[in-house]
């Protein structure tokens, strides 16, 4: 439904501007700590930089191997929504970490990540990805006027998060057009 998109695009935007999101903390919490059991015995890296092999996470039955799998980078950005919206569905997917080996370079379109393989199907640019789930999960609105207000709350939120220079930088250009006193950085009001 249109209001389940809503939900993942606001998660996704306050996590982009550094608000947790509690939606998206047991999810976390969860992949942190399959992550723990997979990897007990192996050292932990100690930057993305680590020549150390991908990290695989399965948010599935171990005996049912899912057909979708998400591929970033071991940190939050561009692979959040996508793994968002695969939380709150619950659809069940494998998870994997990339550190700095580059090993998904020769397969992944356009040598970057996220990419998403979908069975036979592979989707890399992360707008592309978290809009497939969405259609996959039927979350993308019942209706074309539905569909509509989803594109638009999408694009929204792509706007907002270019935009959040302006709120942590008030020389940014994107600072410069914010009234006097806006953001969250802004001095506080004196105590009476």
């Amino acid at each position: 439904c249109c209001v389940c998109v809503c939900v993942c695009v606001c998660v996704y935007m306050l996590r982009r501007v550094g608000i947790a999101a509690s939606v998206a903390a047991a999810g976390a919490a969860t992949l942190q700590r399959r992550a723990a059991e997979s990897h007990a015995a192996a050292p932990a890296p100690e930057s993305l930089a680590a020549q150390r092999p991908p990290s695989v996470v399965r948010v599935a039955p171990l005996d049912d191997p899912p057909d979708v799998t998400l591929e970033y980078f071991a940190l939050r950005g561009l692979g959040e929504l996508p793994r968002l919206i695969l939380e709150l569905t619950g659809i069940p997917y494998d998870s994997v970490y990339h550190f700095g080996t580059g090993v998904y370079k020769p397969y992944a379109p356009f040598g970057q990540l996220p990419v998403l393989r979908d069975g036979p199907l592979l989707i890399c640019e992360s707008g592309a990805i978290a809009r497939h789930l969405a259609r996959k999960a039927c979350i993308d609105g019942g209706d074309a006027a539905d569909k509509a207000r989803v594109d638009m709350f999408f694009e929204l939120a792509k706007d907002l998060t270019s935009k959040k220079s302006g709120i942590h930088d008030p020389a940014s250009a994107d600072g410069k057009r914010l009234p006097a006193g806006a953001g969250p950085l802004a001095p506080s009001p004196p105590a009476h």
